[in-house]
């Protein structure tokens, strides 16, 4: 492979081959200027400084790695709009939790919602909270699908094919004790999809 930076083809083979074109892989990633100065400018533009650009470049590095890895990446974008949408989820989740919510609302709201990497980046917390939501099971996915959907307890009891409310109450909350627990166990998920 040549010193040049790699097309997203050569990008996803490396990433999803042998140790060593992995290793190759990450290193076009990691020497890549153009992703990290991406990186560094939004972190700085959302209040972050030149440390927390760093830490944040590298863990994008390592979301992205998995993701490519998993095969959660469905190229509905280029490689680096997938990228830099987890850079701004995972700086996302890491301001809210150093300030109050309702400031990030007012402050980062306008600008997210009128980008185009905006609508890439929330069809991905779809695409992440989707598959958090397989870990938990067929029948926990539509109940808590559903539950999101403001659907009745006895409707979901009937949807799911359980004997009463009360039934679906119980399974709603044992569902979402799943999904706290695989997001406990899994970290970068939550900054994923919030």
């Amino acid at each position: 492979m040549s010193k040049n930076l790699w097309d997203d083809e050569a990008l996803l083979k490396a990433l999803t081959g042998s140790e060593m074109e992995r290793e190759k892989g990450l290193r076009q990633i990691f020497g890549n200027p153009e992703w990290k100065n991406l990186t560094l400018r939004h972190v700085r533009e959302k209040g972050g400084n030149e440390q927390d650009g760093e830490d944040v470049f590298q863990e994008a590095i390592i979301l992205f790695d998995r993701n490519i890895r998993e095969n959660r990446f469905k190229g509905d974008s280029s490689l680096k709009t997938y990228f830099i949408a987890i850079v701004k989820w995972y700086w996302w989740g890491q301001l809210r939790k150093r300030r109050p919510q309702d400031e990030l609302t007012v402050q980062h709201h306008d600008s997210a919602q009128e980008s185009v990497e905006a609508r890439v980046m929330e069809g991905e917390k779809r695409h992440f909270l989707d598959e958090a939501l397989k870990q938990v099971g067929d029948r926990c996915r539509q109940i808590l699908k559903l539950y999101s959907l403001r659907y009745s307890m006895e409707e979901i009891a009937q949807q799911v094919g359980l004997s009463s409310a009360d039934m679906a109450k119980k399974e709603n909350y044992r569902c979402r004790l799943k999904l706290k627990a695989f997001f406990d166990n899994n970290p970068g998920w939550l900054n994923l999809v919030n």
